[in-house]
């Protein structure tokens, strides 16, 4: 049995469990015969006779991981959104950085496994040499949402966002998503929808609760905190329509479970939500005046055809279904998994 340094620089090694896109790949190197040490503290890389390789989630703290690692003569697979590599998101100072922390991961990783189309082209942007990449868009539990068919639709918009800075609330467009649902709510037809935020609190919370306050919403938005795998998708499953109005979106793995979930996905189309899969949703353009676009939507809602939320659930559990990230990995990552 080989062993993996799996690393990422979270502050607590309990997102592991409680981030999705970890707790996927966590398993799936389990279930590929890997013994999985968790890290999140660049020294554990000096005790280099633990492990076989290292897997390294995001391109920059990883890098020093990756150096130690190589220097007794193991290697690295990196994977992960690399946000800051869209010039059109990040500021000058932030996509010169990640640009040499790409560049320097790219030169001694054994590959990088791309996540996103949005990142393979903001790549290719930097690199010239391709040798080292590798493709394997994440992937989900879709056997979670095999009984979507017997669970009834209930008046709920859905959200999934990681509270722990008020940075990330507002990169996943939670800001924009409550101003957006307070003014549909002084609409007849959706005046008794109620909205569902999910996910850890954190320094971010303190900023949301002030937003329900301002627009009026006490009585409508509920913030769940960290809820188990069950619950979220049985919230998902209910709830009619999810908001992802991402200012940018690495892929969009809690909007592409929503879809598995047959929501209706108001998504801002940025980064990995430029993905085809989220055409079936309705784009939302969050550069546009927000009353103006706000009606906008009203009339895309309500002339969405809803039979293609079928064809698309079934299109998911066809592609996005764990195993076939699985089987990328046994392709990229051949000296270890048999």
């Amino acid at each position: 049995m080989k062993t993996v340094l799996f690393y990422s620089s979270v502050s607590s090694k309990q997102l592991f469990q409680t981030q999705r896109f970890y707790s996927i790949d966590i398993s799936i190197l389990k279930d590929l015969g890997c013994k999985v040490i968790l890290s999140n503290k660049i020294i554990d890389a000096l005790l280099f006779w633990r492990y076989d390789f290292v897997f390294a989630y995001f391109y920059r703290k990883s890098f020093f991981v990756a150096l130690i690692a190589a220097l007794f003569g193991k290697n690295t697979y990196f994977t992960g959104g690399i946000d800051d590599l869209d010039a059109d998101y990040a500021s000058k100072r932030r996509y010169r950085i990640q640009k040499i922390f790409f560049r320097l991961c790219y030169t001694i990783s054994k590959s990088c496994i791309v996540v996103s189309e949005a990142d393979r082209k903001n790549i290719s942007k930097v690199l010239n040499d391709k040798a080292k990449l590798s493709y394997s868009e994440h992937t989900i539990d879709v056997k979670s949402f095999s009984n979507i068919d017997f669970v009834a639709k209930e008046n709920i918009f859905t959200s999934v966002v990681w509270m722990g800075n008020i940075d990330n609330v507002k990169r996943k467009g939670i800001d924009t998503a409550l101003a957006v649902f307070s003014l549909l709510r002084m609409t007849e037809q959706y005046s008794n929808y109620k909205f569902i935020i999910m996910g850890k609190k954190g320094d971010g919370t303190t900023y949301v609760e002030s937003l329900i306050e301002k627009f009026g919403l006490e009585d409508a938005v509920i913030l769940t905190d960290e809820i188990p795998e069950n619950v979220k998708v049985k919230l998902l499953q209910k709830s009619k329509y999810y908001f992802q109005l991402s200012i940018y979106e690495g892929f969009g793995l809690a909007a592409l479970e929503a879809l598995a979930a047959k929501n209706i996905v108001i998504h801002s189309a940025k980064g990995g939500l430029s993905n085809p899969i989220f055409s079936s949703g309705i784009y939302f353009n969050i550069e546009n005046n927000l009353r103006v676009e706000t009606d906008f939507l009203l009339r895309k809602m309500s002339e969405y055809d809803e039979t293609q939320l079928d064809v698309v659930a079934d299109y998911i559990h066809q592609y996005y279904d764990n195993t076939r990230r699985k089987d990328d990995f046994r392709r990229i990552i051949t000296e270890f998994i048999k």
